[in-house]
């Protein structure tokens, strides 16, 4: 009976090869989705002092400084330059061709980081922020 006994007892787990694999995988996607959604998620700020301290890509809101149109650099990059709420200038290089209405911009957010070797705030892509049609259309059924 000592026997039969022995044999009900408790059966310790084991970790098979395929069980060893499936952990590491899960593990493995687990730390590439922390890294890919923390290099992903890009802060917003409207400070210029900010994105230049921050060492990492941020999305930049500001303003066009005033009787700024923008120009072409020698490698065709468009670069202007805008400036934050406290008037902190900061030159902007897009490498992409000028968006549609820029001069009318009332606002732009800028979205990359800031190169300190070459005191620029590197622009990978940019939204603007223009008038809006129904704005004037608003103002006219007012006056």
């Amino acid at each position: 009976m000592a026997t039969a006994s022995s044999d009900f007892g408790r059966r310790g787990f084991v970790l098979k090869p395929l069980h060893m694999i499936g952990i590491a995988i899960i593990v493995l996607a687990i730390v590439l989705g922390y890294y890919g959604l923390t290099s992903a998620l890009r802060p917003y700020t409207t400070s210029v002092a900010e994105a230049i301290s921050s060492g990492r890509g941020v999305q930049l809101a500001g303003y066009l400084v005033p009787g700024e149109q923008g120009r072409y650099d020698a490698n065709n990059n468009f670069t202007f330059q805008m400036q934050d709420n406290t008037g902190k200038i900061v030159q902007v290089v897009y490498p992409k061709v000028k968006p549609a209405n820029f001069e009318q911009a009332i606002s732009i957010v800028a979205i990359g980081h800031y190169d300190s070797a070459k005191n620029v705030f590197q622009a990978e892509d940019m939204l603007v922020k223009c008038p809006s049609k129904y704005q004037e259309q608003l103002d006219q059924s007012e006056g």
